[in-house]
């Protein structure tokens, strides 16, 4: 009887946290997967055929990756035989980070867990104001950074 009971109360709350979690996915329109579109930065025109990028965000964490500009990356065989000068291009083209968030009155502040740089991660992190409409996600870097278009891909 004890065992039943036991295994009862582990399920329930088993059920319990898979509902909350889902409900917490459900009224947060960031989770999911978001393609770059477009990259707009002060005073340039629109890139409307970005290089690939891919936003990610799960109920409390996010993984930011994209490939900045409009060239891609070095074709190379593999990282032993680039140059280093192929490996320069690589670095300064990637921009990626991931970690926590928080959103607050439209307005989505990062703390960096992991990047591609030191000074990344020991930053306070980042802010950007944030617009949703359906299927489409806006991010500005706060104060005057680039503003990001992207589609929801999942």
């Amino acid at each position: 009887m004890l065992l039943r009971t036991c295994i009862a109360a582990v399920l329930s709350f088993l059920f319990a946290m898979t509902v909350a979690q889902a409900q917490t996915a459900a009224h947060n329109p960031l989770v999911g997967a978001w393609r770059i579109t477009e990259i707009a930065e002060t005073g340039k025109p629109p890139l409307t055929t970005p290089q690939p990028g891919l936003y990610i965000f799960t109920p409390k964490h996010y993984s930011f990756i994209r490939i900045n500009g409009a060239k891609p990356l070095p074709d190379y065989p593999s990282n032993d035989k680039a140059t280093d000068a192929e490996k320069v291009t690589v670095f300064n083209s990637i921009y990626m980070q991931s970690g926590s968030y928080t959103v607050k009155d439209n307005v989505l502040a990062v703390k960096v867990l992991v990047a591609k740089s030191a000074f990344a991660m020991a930053a306070p992190g980042n802010q950007f104001d944030v617009a949703i409409n359906g299927d489409t996600l806006t991010l500005t870097q706060k104060p005057n950074g680039p503003a990001l278009k992207m589609v929801r891909v999942e």
